[in-house]
């Protein structure tokens, strides 16, 4: 296996800082810029059109016409130019490195080293589909619970800001003694509608406070600290981290990147800094002759099982082949969690909150019955 140059670092650096105030865009925040399932496509269109045995400039040309998404085919145009003008292809993409990360920038060297860019290609489109697919059961996992306590959320401060006010004055001709709950959810209301934007604003503040919080290097290890603790979702989120690792490193070996090279890169694209600060240690100890099962001990992701597979690879001389292997075992955990959690979350989610606003409804109507009863 051949060792990679490492030459495209320093150029991303310089043409990022040409880059005049005028001539950069304007990006909203939390939108990517180009969408995974574009770049998949992309990379899927250009390996067939090579396949078929067109040149390089032809192949962009041809896959230029099937993009819609108009930001990222003016990049793909961009790129086309410059291969035009003697660049040569992972050189092109390293200039768009917020787009093209440095795991597909380091595969399409090694084709372009090896001459075999098409199977390589070929290769890096299916790795991004199974990467995205995971990324996606990963995050509905996540985000599912988020949107049905949000709703509730919402539901709850709609009737206590606007609905429970308008008992507020009616019970106010009340001579009679309201009951506790009653009492209860009416001076929540009342401190919610009196302060909704003092309140409003502190939220606002603690968010960007977290946002900050969260950028800076330590905010950052914190918080994915947190992430591998929470109770179920942590677990969850380890093993898409394993399966995610072990698919990539598994790819990178296959298109002839060598072992501690392929580390160098994970640790580069490593988007969770506990395991960037594993696989720096895994780098290290590759460098001083050590196994990977080895610089695998101790570690705070990798479970047990990834270590004895990884021994089995080595001793027989198929490292690639076993990494598939654990990441599709990973996979299928991930899937097995995610249909788990789903089918679990939404009823006992429901049943939350029928009965948080059930809690309300009782108390607000409960002077109501005890007036009727007094009347009876």
């Amino acid at each position: 296996m051949a060792k990679l140059p490492s030459s495209i670092k320093k150029k991303q650096s310089k043409n990022s800082s040409k880059k005049g105030l005028l001539q950069k865009d304007i990006r909203l925040p939390f939108i990517k810029e180009v969408p995974d399932k574009e770049v998949i496509e992309f990379t899927r269109t250009l390996a067939v059109m090579l396949k078929a045995k067109l040149s390089l400039v032809k192949a962009l040309d041809t896959t230029i016409k099937q993009i819609d998404h108009n930001r990222f085919k003016g990049v793909v145009e961009e790129i086309r130019k410059e291969v035009k003008r003697g660049k040569s292809l992972s050189k092109a993409f390293a200039n768009h490195s917020n787009i093209f990360d440095s795991i597909f920038i380091q595969l399409t060297q090694v084709g372009e080293l090896s001459g075999v860019l098409d199977d390589i290609l070929l290769r890096l489109s299916s790795y991004l589909e199974k990467a995205y697919k995971l990324k996606q059961r990963v995050k509905m996992a996540m985000v599912y619970p988020a949107i049905i306590i949000g709703v509730a959320i919402s539901a709850v401060t709609f009737l206590l800001v606007f609905v429970v006010p308008t008992f507020v004055d009616m019970y106010q001709d009340f001579n009679a003694e309201l009951p506790a709950p009653t009492k209860f959810i009416l001076a929540v209301s009342t401190f919610l509608t009196g302060n909704f934007w003092i309140i409003g604003l502190i939220l606002i503040v603690l968010l960007f406070t977290i946002r900050n919080f969260s950028k800076s290097e330590k905010g950052k290890n914190t918080l994915d600290q947190m992430k591998l603790k929470i109770p179920y979702f942590g677990e969850l989120y380890k093993k898409s981290l394993v399966g995610q690792f072990t698919k990539t490193l598994a790819t990178l070996l296959q298109s002839g990147v060598t072992l501690s090279e392929s580390l160098k890169v994970l640790k580069k694209s490593s988007s969770n800094t506990i395991l960037t600060s594993e696989v720096e240690l895994m780098s290290s100890s590759i460098t001083k002759g050590k196994s990977l099962n080895k610089a695998l001990e101790n570690s705070r992701v990798f479970p047990i099982v990834v270590s004895q597979m990884i021994t089995v690879g080595e001793e027989t001389a198929s490292l690639d082949e076993m990494l598939n292997k654990i990441a599709d075992l990973f996979e299928e955990e991930v899937d097995i969690m995610v249909e788990g959690l789903t089918s679990i979350i939404e009823p006992v989610l429901i049943v939350f909150i029928g009965l948080i606003l059930g809690a309300i409804i009782i108390a607000l109507y409960l002077p109501i019955f005890e007036l009727v009863n007094v009347v009876g």
